[in-house]
C-alpha cells in the first residue's frame, strides 16, 4: 500500500523533480518507509511514490519500477500476484522481488491495457510507456483506491490525494461551485467531480490513457452494471449459501496476505462479524480484532463486538470514543480528507485506526455488504412507500408532505422524549428527509431517492450558492426493482466516494493499509447476480448473510435492529464543540468567503444555537467542514 504522484508538462525540466518531489512528500504519512522518484527529462515526465512496506519489506520493492520500456508507480495490493507470477514465469519473465508491483509490471509488458481483467486487488496506479510517450492510468473495479488527475493549459498531473495537487500546482486550483452544492447535498462529492475546476476523480473500473499531444481517452473496463457472475445462479438456497461462503473464504484469506501483521475492525454487525468469523475458522492463529465505543448507550455497540469476540475467541482491543477525541481530530481533518467531506463517521474511524496501528500494519474492514445484500433502513422505507403509493395520485404524497412540514419535525423531540433508545438528531434527520421525499414524490421512489439520502436540499443549496442542479444521473431505469435501483445507485456513488473514501484516508493517515473482503469483484459479481430473495425477505435485509452467519455463531448475538456506525454529534456539537462552530462560522469568517450566503448560513448557525429546527444539526457540520476546508487550503 503506498501514495502516488506525477506530473507531466512541457515547463522548465529542471524544475520537475522539484515538483514532483514536493506533491510526492505532501502524502508521506500514507507511504513512511520509503519514498522514490522517477524522471524522464526528454518527455517531461517525473512520477513520485511513497511506500508502506507490506508484502516484501526489502528494497527490492522500491518505487517507481522499471522494466525495458516501461515503469509504473503503485498504489494497492494485488492478491492473486502469486499466480500470475507462476503463469508470467511461464512466458519468460524473471523476477528481482518477491513483491506484487513487480508482478503487475510484468503482466502489463505481457499482455498490455488488457492485463487488468487479471488483477484481483485494490489498486490505483500509473504506467508510463518511454517508447510511446503514452501515460496509464488505472482505477480498481469498485474504487477502494484514489486518484485524482488535472489536465489544464498543457499540463498533466495525478495524485492518490488531492492535497499533492494542490502543492505541486502553485495555485492553479478554483473551486468549482456546482461540486460546492453536490457536497452541502450529500455530503460528499462523487467522481468524476471533485471540489476543483480541471481536476477530476478517475471513475471506478476505468482506466486512463494520456497522450503526448495532451489528448485524453477515458476508458470503462468493468461496470457492476455490466458483469458475469463468477458461478451460475440456482434456485436452491442452501447452494446459493454454499458457494457465497466458498468465494467468501476465498477472498477474506486472500486478504491476509502479508509480510506484516493483520487485524480486523469489528463493529459486531452482520458484516465484521462474517469476515471475522469466517478468518477465525479458516486461520490457524487468533484474529487480532479492534473496535470502539461510546459513552452514550445509544449509539454504543462495542458490548456485541466484545461479546462475538469472547466467542470466536479473537485478540480483542477497544476503545471508547469521546468529545475529546473529536477535538483533538477536528483541526486534523482537511489534512485527513483534504476534500470538503462531511461523513462524522470519519472520526471514530479515524481513531480505530489509531489504535489498529498500535497492533498491526494491515486491517481488514467490511464495507460493500448494505450496498451488495440490500442492508440499509431506507431500501426497506423507500420500497415500503412505493408499494403503498403506487395507485395514488402524486398530488396526495405530496400533500402529505406538506401537512409533515406544517407539523414541524420538532415533534421527534417528543417522540424521543416518549421512547429514550430513541436517538434525537437521527429522528430529526429521518423526519426531515422524509417530508421532503413526499413533497417531491412524481408517483415513483426512483425520482425522490436523492432526497432521502441528502442534507441541505436543492433549492436550499439554490439560496446558499446562487444555483443548483443536482449532477448526479437519476436511479438506473434499467433496474426492473427499486431494491436493486438503490443499491446499485449507492454501489456507484456512496461507496466509493463516502464510505471507502473514509476508510481510506482515515486508516493512510495513521500508516495503516485498509483491506475491504466484501469487495473481491468476484463477490461483487455474485451479489449482484443472486435473486432479490436472497438479499431481501418479508422486510428482513441481508437475508443470505445472516444465514450463513448461523452457521459461525448463535442467532442472539447478530440478529438485532441495524444500528450503524454513528456519532452523538448533535450533543458534542452543542456540549462540547460550540467554540468551533463559533470560531468559524461567526459573522466575520462567513463574510471573508465569496461561495456562500452569510446571511442564510449565520440564520442557520443562530437556530441551532436555540437548539431547534429540523436537521440544523447535520447543515451546521457540513458548513463547519467547508470553512475549515477553505481556511486550510486558502481558496
Amino acid at each position: 500500500m503506498c501514495r502516488i504522484a506525477g506530473i507531466w508538462t512541457g515547463g522548465n525540466p529542471d524544475e520537475l523533480p522539484r515538483r514532483c518531489m514536493t506533491m510526492r512528500d505532501t502524502l508521506a504519512r500514507g507511504g513512511p518507509d520509503d519514498a522514490g522518484l522517477f524522471v524522464d527529462e526528454k518527455a517531461g515526465l517525473a512520477m513520485g511514490h511513497r511506500r508502506l512496506s507490506i508484502i516484501d519489506l526489502s528494497k527490492a520493492g522500491h518505487q517507481p519500477m522499471t522494466a525495458g520500456r516501461y515503469t509504473i508507480c503503485y498504489n494497492g495490493e494485488t492478491y492473486n500476484f502469486r499466480e500470475l507470477r507462476s503463469e508470467l514465469e511461464g512466458f519468460g519473465h524473471t523476477f528481482e522481488s518477491s513483491s506484487d508491483t513487480e508482478v503487475v509490471l510484468k503482466a502489463f509488458c505481457q499482455w498490455g491495457t488488457e492485463c487488468i481483467h487479471r488483477l484481483n486487488g485494490m489498486f490505483a496506479f500509473a504506467i508510463w510507456d518511454a517508447s510511446e510517450q503514452i501515460l496509464h492510468l488505472y482505477r480498481d473495479r469498485i474504487g477502494i483506491k484514489p486518484l485524482y488527475y488535472y489536465s489544464h493549459n498543457g499540463a498533466f498531473a495525478f495524485a492518490s490525494e488531492l492535497k499533492a495537487l494542490h502543492a505541486g500546482l502553485d495555485g492553479r486550483l478554483e473551486i468549482d461551485q456546482a461540486a460546492l452544492g453536490e457536497f452541502l447535498h450529500y455530503g460528499y462529492i462523487s467522481a468524476p467531480r471533485s471540489i476543483f475546476h480541471h481536476v477530476r476523480k478517475l471513475e471506478p473500473g476505468h482506466r486512463l490513457t494520456v497522450l503526448a499531444d495532451g489528448t485524453i481517452h477515458d476508458h470503462c473496463y468493468w461496470s457492476c452494471t455490466d458483469c458475469d457472475p463468477p458461478v451460475e445462479p440456482s434456485n436452491d438456497e442452501t447452494l446459493l449459501i454454499d458457494r457465497l461462503e466458498e468465494i467468501m473464504t476465498d477472498a477474506f484469506s486472500r486478504r491476509l496476505i502479508a509480510d506484516v501483521p493483520v487485524g480486523v475492525f469489528l463493529s459486531g454487525g452482520i458484516d465484521s462479524s462474517l469476515v471475522t468469523a469466517i478468518l477465525a475458522r479458516h486461520t490457524a492463529h487468533p484474529v487480532r480484532t479492534f473496535t470502539i465505543g461510546f459513552h452514550e448507550k445509544n449509539y454504543d455497540e462495542s458490548v456485541w463486538a466484545r461479546r462475538i469476540a469472547e466467542y470466536l475467541d479473537t485478540e480483542h482491543t477497544e476503545e471508547i470514543v469521546t468529545p475529546e477525541h473529536a477535538r483533538e481530530i477536528l483541526p486534523l481533518w482537511q489534512d485527513i480528507y483534504d476534500e470538503p467531506f462531511g461523513d462524522i463517521s470519519g472520526i471514530p474511524t479515524t481513531i480505530v485506526s489509531r489504535i489498529t496501528r498500535q497492533h498491526v500494519k494491515v486491517s481488514l474492514s467490511a464495507d460493500g455488504g448494505d450496498e451488495l445484500f440490500c442492508g440499509y433502513h431506507r431500501y426497506w422505507v423507500m420500497s415500503t412507500l412505493e408499494k403503498y403509493t403506487r395507485y395514488l395520485p402524486p398530488f396526495l404524497p405530496r400533500a402529505a408532505g406538506r401537512v409533515l412540514g406544517l407539523l414541524g419535525s420538532d415533534r421527534a423531540a417528543s417522540l424521543s422524549q416518549a421512547c429514550p433508545r430513541l436517538r434525537l438528531p437521527a429522528i430529526k434527520d429521518r423526519m426531515r428527509k422524509f417530508e421532503a421525499v413526499l413533497f417531491h414524490w412524481n408517483g415513483s421512489a426512483r425520482g425522490a431517492y436523492p432526497y432521502a439520502v441528502g442534507y441541505w436540499l436543492p433549492h436550499e443549496i439554490a439560496g446558499l450558492t446562487g444555483g443548483y442542479e443536482d449532477p448526479r444521473p437519476p436511479l438506473d431505469l434499467s433496474c426492473t426493482n427499486l431494491l436493486d435501483a438503490m443499491m446499485t445507485w449507492d454501489l456507484e456513488h456512496y461507496l466509493p466516494e463516502d464510505i471507502l473514501t473514509k476508510v481510506d484516508r482515515a486508516t493512510m493517515y495513521n500508516s495503516l493499509e485498509g483491506r475491504d473482503p466484501f469487495l473481491d469483484h468476484r463477490i461483487v459479481q455474485y451479489a449482484r447476480a443472486l435473486p432479490l430473495h436472497m438479499k431481501y425477505r418479508d422486510g428482513e435485509t441481508k437475508y443470505i448473510l445472516k444465514q450463513l452467519l448461523r452457521r459461525y455463531l448463535p442467532k442472539d448475538l447478530f440478529m438485532r435492529p441495524k444500528q450503524g456506525f454513528a456519532v452523538p454529534i448533535y450533543t458534542w456539537l452543542h456540549d462540547d464543540l460550540m467554540d468551533m462552530v463559533h470560531g468559524y462560522l461567526n459573522r466575520d469568517a462567513l463574510c471573508a468567503q465569496t461561495y456562500l450566503d452569510p446571511d442564510l448560513i449565520a440564520n442557520t448557525v443562530s437556530e441551532f444555537e436555540r437548539g431547534r429546527g429540523s436537521i440544523a444539526v447535520d447543515r451546521i457540520w457540513l458548513l463547519l467542514v467547508f470553512m475549515m476546508w477553505r481556511q486550510r487550503y486558502g481558496v
